[in-house]
């Protein structure tokens, strides 16, 4: 029997340690993804470029130099529709305002790589 309750006790305290280390490590993935959002998005209002991280490839594709500079291009342009697809979820903005504001400035941002691209 007290090997019994050695074992459920054994089991229980590492069920919580695995449920511990689970949330632990979403909860940081989550706040560097939030992170790399607002820093992307700062740095592209600031400059009208896309951040330094997106200038760079797959490092598969960097190494064979597959993608033309029209693919480059358009993987920015993803990234920034992604960009806006999460701010027009985030629930970081003190209120709608403030929120259509940034979506505002950031669409502003994509029409002139559009447009850019385009010409």
């Amino acid at each position: 029997m007290d090997l019994l309750l050695l074992f459920i006790g054994a089991s229980l305290i590492g069920a919580v340690m695995v449920v511990w280390v689970i949330t632990w490590t979403t909860n940081r993935a989550a706040g560097s993804a939030i992170t790399r959002y607002f820093k992307a998005s700062e740095h592209i209002l600031e400059t009208g470029q896309p951040p330094p991280q997106w200038l760079k490839g797959p490092a598969r594709e960097r190494l064979f130099r597959r993608k033309s500079k029209l693919a480059i291009d358009e993987r920015q342009l993803i990234k920034l529709d992604e960009l806006i697809r999460f701010f027009e979820h985030c629930s970081f903005y003190e209120d709608d305002f403030a929120r259509e504001q940034h979506l505002a400035q950031l669409e502003s941002v994509r029409e002139a790589w559009r447009a850019g691209r385009a010409g």
